[in-house]
């Protein structure tokens, strides 16, 4: 008697999360979420990640770091443009014309969804291989440039893309939009449609994102201990003699530092998501809750949204050479004038046509 009992309590567990959000309730929280709190902050960001991209390609190559930041830019605007599709799929006009629920989700997960994971993975790597730089520049400065080069900097950065964007090959080899007959429409409309082994094969991809998120989780975590440990160290034996070189080396640890711990934060949910989709058979896109797996990453967007636009802030805040550049791309007038000059001579020493005619 105590099975049956114990048995109907979890059924009716089970079936009370399978309809706790509604495909209308769905809707609303989709809208705010998508369109007015990701839509608004993803648009701004594709605006500052590319002023991103344009500002690092002006600063030349010589620097790794320019190399690091500039493909962190590129992959934090692939995110936010992701997002940007979904609040337009998502937007009231848009569904109201297409009237049916369905389509949207499935056009969603398979043209967002899983490019978006990617664009997010490669953020988080290449925010990792910064924060281990700055890590190694800190604590083995004098082995940092035979360690860190131009060369294994960019070979880095194309691994990340194309490894990420080939982990989910196999989603696509196992499903597509097609169309198929939904009886509760009782009408013929598009939607996903999954081979035999989708299953299997999804499984790869998935079981591969999730453990390069943990993992370069773990790795900024760590990374980001070891960085401000040693940082601390360090600061506090530097002597006077070293202490205008060390000045700009300072503001680039603590820049990389709180993007990393920005990072982290913004972090936490998606990770949480992820242990749920891991212990929760059902909590995925083709699974009984899949109200609420569409719901609850539809709050992980804004804050990825966040994510992904924040860097620019941070860079025109505590990058001298960012900040200067950028004022005179605008040609606005700085609001720090002591360090113009320092910034003009130091982007003339730096630039790529400078360096050629030293040699």
């Amino acid at each position: 008697m105590d099975k049956v009992n114990t048995t109907s309590e979890v059924a009716a567990t089970s079936d009370f999360f399978e309809t706790w959000i509604s495909d209308e309730v769905l809707l609303v929280i989709t809208v705010v979420n998508y369109v007015i709190l990701s839509g608004t902050i993803s648009f701004l960001g594709v605006i500052f990640n590319i002023v991103n991209v344009a500002i690092f390609v002006k600063l030349g190559f010589s620097d790794t770091t320019n190399i690091s930041f500039l493909s962190l830019s590129l992959a934090d605007g692939g995110v936010v443009l992701m997002l940007v599709g979904y609040s337009i799929l998502y937007n009231p006009l848009v569904v109201e014309a297409v009237s049916i629920m369905e389509v949207i989700k499935s056009v969603s997960y398979i043209v967002f969804g899983w490019p978006y994971a990617c664009f997010s993975r490669v953020a988080g790597c290449m925010t990792a291989f910064i924060t281990v730089e700055r890590f190694l520049c800190v604590s083995a400065p004098l082995k940092v440039k035979a360690i860190i080069t131009r060369s294994r900097t960019i070979t880095m950065a194309v691994t990340c893309f194309f490894v990420l964007f080939a982990s989910i090959i196999p989603v696509f080899i196992s499903s597509s939009l097609g169309m198929k007959f939904d009886p509760i429409y009782n009408q013929t409309h598009v939607g996903l449609m999954f081979t035999n082994n989708a299953a299997s094969l999804q499984e790869i991809s998935l079981t591969f994102n999730v453990v390069v998120q943990l993992g370069v989780f773990c790795i900024v975590v760590v990374f980001t201990v070891a960085l401000i440990r040693s940082f601390v160290r360090k600061t506090e034996w530097r002597s006077a003699a070293t202490k205008q070189s060390n000045v700009r080396e300072n503001k680039m640890i603590k820049m990389v530092i709180l993007i990393s711990v920005v990072f982290i934060i913004l972090s936490i949910p998606g990770v949480v998501a992820t242990f749920l989709m891991m212990f929760i058979p059902e909590y995925n896109i083709a699974g009984r809750y899949r109200n609420i797996y569409i719901a609850s990453f539809s709050t992980f967007f804004p804050i990825g949204a966040i994510n992904s636009t924040v860097n620019f802030f941070i860079f025109l805040d505590m990058s001298t050479k960012y900040r200067q550049m950028f004022l005179t791309m605008f040609n606005l007038k700085s609001w720090k004038p002591k360090e113009k000059k320092i910034v003009q001579r130091q982007i003339y020493k730096d630039s790529p046509k400078n360096s050629k005619q030293e040699k």
